[in-house]
């Protein structure tokens, strides 16, 4: 079982041995280390009943696992001793062979599951032909795909196909506020490995995102904290000590740098971007990453990266987050639209942050053509400009 938080034995699970007045029984529990042991395994009961296993399925048939039979010199006996696995795969699904695995969690009562997209991924944009998720309690459901967010790899599920037609009583989690996690909180990663494995890490947060935007930077926008996470937990959620969802686990891969994800280091997408892309995805059912060719600034991240007198004396709009880069070619760029402009309407949406961007971005979806105000040196100005798909060639770093 992986488990980086272990419970202590059961013996030891009951209220502290009193200690004698004399103070000399060094077996007794710390009342302190039981409440804390108390409270944790509350806090897992209480999780854990919200993830699931997520698998997918590609058509064709198994793999073979016996010999047909002495006339087949290419396919390998049977051992002469040890189990024979049974091909369950075929029982299961018929003419479908198992893909990848990971976990994810429910995000509604109506079996919608958060959870990463790699394992749902085949080659380039084709995904597995068969979705499914398994509940802790063994109910295993065949999933619709709602939508993805290719960048960051993000995808949401809903239950289609339940066992004996009866929808299960899903248990699902609660979105906290990444934002007011600080550096050094206690954080813990679950997640629902293929078989009867759990995942339940115990760790600390190490950095917040320094950017609201994953336009351009990938990492700035991830939280990390020290965890071991094993690949099957990849989808998992990392909850605070109140329960609720900071983020998804990630496995983080920068284009040159690698896989970032290493021993030790996790990497979560914040709960105040992924809240906002599940709602926006579940409703536009995009599948491409929506893009304009520029990168945008909150006010706050102003101040930070360019310290507070600049961004007092700044001249700016009454609302608005400010335009970091643009990206060339793109429509930003044969719009015109400039580095430090002000972006501060989409449509007839007012804009506040970069999350208000990013979810009327994928609310309106590739191919469409939106109208976007700007403020530039005291001028208001309005542009008509169409969203297009990520190109390959401006991947975030």
């Amino acid at each position: 079982m992986l488990c980086a938080l272990a419970a202590l034995p059961p013996c030891l699970a009951q209220e502290p041995t009193p200690a004698p007045t004399n103070g000399s029984n060094p077996l007794a529990v710390p009342a302190t280390a039981i409440a804390v042991q108390r409270d944790l395994v509350a806090l897992a009961k209480a999780t854990f009943p919200g993830l699931v296993t997520v698998r997918t399925f590609v058509r064709g048939a198994s793999e073979p696992t016996a010999a047909a039979g002495p006339s087949d010199p290419a396919t390998p006996l049977p051992p002469t001793s040890g189990w024979i696995a049974a091909p369950s795969a075929e029982r299961d699904y018929p003419g479908f062979r198992p893909h990848r695995h990971g976990s994810g969690f429910f995000v509604s009562k109506d079996g919608e599951v958060l959870t990463g997209l790699q394992p749902l991924q085949v080659q380039g944009e084709q995904l597995a032909d068969l979705v499914e998720i398994e509940t802790m309690d063994g109910h295993r459901v065949l999933c619709d795909v709602v939508g993805l967010e290719p960048t960051l790899g993000l995808a949401v599920l809903r239950g289609a196909v339940f066992p004996s037609w009866a929808k299960p009583d899903f248990r699902p989690l609660e979105f906290g506020d990444s934002d007011a996690c600080e550096i050094g909180s206690i954080v813990l990663g679950c997640g629902d490995p293929l078989g009867p494995e759990r995942y339940l890490g115990f760790g600390l947060l190490v950095a917040k995102p320094s950017r609201d935007c994953y336009q351009e930077l990938m990492s700035a926008t991830y939280m990390q904290a020290t965890l071991f996470v094993p690949p099957g937990a990849f989808g998992g959620p990392l909850v605070g000590l109140d329960g609720k969802v900071l983020g998804l686990l990630s496995r983080l891969e920068i284009e040159g740098v690698g896989d970032l994800s290493t021993p030790g280091s996790a990497w979560a997408l914040p709960s105040k971007i992924l809240q906002g892309l599940y709602e926006s995805i579940r409703t536009a059912g995009t599948t491409r990453s929506p893009w304009l060719g520029l990168s945008v600034m909150s006010r706050a991240e102003i101040a930070t990266t360019r310290g507070l007198p600049v961004f007092q004396q700044m001249q700016k709009p009454p609302h608005g987050i400010l335009i970091e880069n643009v990206f060339t070619p793109s429509p930003a760029a044969t719009a015109g639209l400039r580095p430090d402009d002000f972006l501060t309407h989409f449509g007839s949406v007012e804009i506040h942050a970069p999350v208000d961007f990013q979810r009327q971005l994928y609310l309106a979806g590739v191919g469409s053509t939106v109208e976007l105000k700007f403020f530039r040196k005291g001028e208001v100005f309005t542009h008509s400009l169409s969203i297009e798909a990520r190109p390959e060639a401006a991947k975030p770093r």
